[in-house]
């Protein structure tokens, strides 16, 4: 089963490694680079471009584009050439590669199955503020920050630069992010420094230790790229304005729903393979006799 999922996950990865440009159904046969048989079209090409840069200087910017085509096919297929994909590291990041793109997907296949319970009413966050009024004095920082995820680096990679050249945040978000709506949504709200980007804690460091304006670098996890902007802070002891804190209990209420609900169902699978007897687990006696037989013989 594992190996028929490297191979998959291989074939998907090294797909995705040489551009899409593999596809011969491509909507225009204009080739405009090759490497060894393996093609460029206009049209993956103008996919890949950023629109502002493409309106500067179309020509320049794909002949720009194809050079680093060019310089990333040769050592795609260079790689190839010399064995590196069938190398144990190799191997092994693939197999963590799945696993983790798998996992992500059980929780996104959990969300969507229980999409009706996730809902946070308007009358749900009042009563939650109401029950919590004390607690809603600042007692730690709090943040106002973008969060762009993307499929690609070079998604990632443009839509940083797009930023760093004054683009606006909301068209950025619109053309790079893989859900538009709830990272707009999100970048308007303030979170606690404990809660901000918690799902990623690389991403929450950053935001502890950045500037007003200044980017995280971009962060690989789960299978896609992310970084963080921090627009706005707001010490502890501050009084919240009721306008965003209202928003920002109801976003709270859903990602604590999401948590409770992917870990019932996991538990329940767990629960389910127990009574199955599909699980074994050594004792801790065991494991202390396995690991003095393995030092013995060092």
């Amino acid at each position: 089963m594992k190996n028929t999922s490297l191979l998959f996950i291989s074939l998907l990865i090294s797909m995705i490694a040489a551009g899409c440009t593999s596809r011969t159904q491509s909507t225009s046969n204009s080739v405009i680079a090759s490497v060894d048989g393996t093609h460029l079209y206009l049209e993956d090409a103008m996919n890949e471009i950023p629109e502002f840069v493409f309106e500067e200087d179309s020509a320049g910017a794909i002949q720009t584009y194809a050079e680093q085509w060019i310089r990333k096919q040769v050592s795609l297929q260079h790689a190839e050439r010399v064995g590196v994909s069938q190398t144990e590291q190799f191997r092994e990041k693939m197999d963590r590669f799945y696993d983790q793109v798998l996992e992500a997907q059980l929780k996104e296949y959990i969300l969507q199955e229980n999409e009706e319970e996730l809902a946070v009413t308007l009358e749900e966050a009042q009563n939650y503020y109401q029950a919590n009024k004390d607690r809603f004095m600042l007692d730690e920082t709090y943040m106002q920050f973008r969060h762009l995820t993307t499929r690609t680096r070079t998604e990632a990679d443009n839509a940083n630069r797009e930023i760093a050249n004054g683009v606006p945040w909301e068209d950025v978000v619109r053309e790079y992010s893989v859900d538009p709506d709830l990272q707009l949504r999100q970048s308007s709200m303030y979170w606690p420094e404990s809660l901000a980007a918690a799902d990623i804690p690389a991403l929450n460091e950053y935001l502890s230790i950045m500037g007003i304006t200044e980017r995280s670098p971009i962060h690989f996890y789960e299978g896609q790229y992310h970084f963080v902007q921090l627009m706005d802070i707001k010490s502890e002891g501050e009084y919240p304005e009721l306008e965003w804190l209202i928003p920002q209990i109801q976003e709270w209420l859903t990602l604590e729903k999401s948590r409770r609900i992917t870990n019932a169902y996991i538990r329940n699978l767990y629960l389910q393979a127990e009574a199955n007897n599909e699980i074994e687990l050594a004792d801790v006696s065991d494991i202390k006799a396995i690991l003095s037989e393995k030092f013995k013989n060092q």
